[in-house]
């Protein structure tokens, strides 16, 4: 006796319309966290920049934008490794939220080709 469910076709297609429909609105999303990172950034809120960072992450790549939950995750593990940032970590982060900004920028989207490429190179 196996434990699977069949799977209705319509309802995963309900699912899968719905979750298309919420893509289209993703990048607005997206732009209104980079403000609030920027924001976090500009008020020196480590702690808030964690928070943003981290829903950023869970986010993206379920709308088609692995690079900004790969960079978001960078800066997550910026913060969790570094209680009180020093002035290197401050840098660190800002040039992560601004790659973030140049992949929604330019909708690198999947591994975002040569330029996302490039971008991840940069910031290692």
């Amino acid at each position: 006796m196996s434990d699977d469910l069949p799977i209705d076709s319509e309802a995963l297609a309900r699912a899968e319309a719905a979750l298309a429909a919420l893509s289209k609105d993703y990048l607005s999303w997206a732009e209104a966290d980079l403000v609030a990172l920027r924001r976090a950034l500009a008020d020196r809120d480590w702690d808030g920049l964690h928070r943003i960072a981290h829903n950023t992450k869970g986010q993206a790549a379920t709308f088609g934008y692995p690079l900004v939950s790969i960079l978001a995750g960078r800066l997550c593990f910026l913060i969790l490794t570094h209680g009180q940032p020093e002035p290197e970590q401050w840098r660190q982060a800002q040039a992560l939220v601004d790659g973030i900004g140049r992949v929604l920028v330019g909708s690198l989207t999947g591994d975002g080709g040569e330029a996302g490429q490039q971008l991840l190179a940069e910031l290692s």
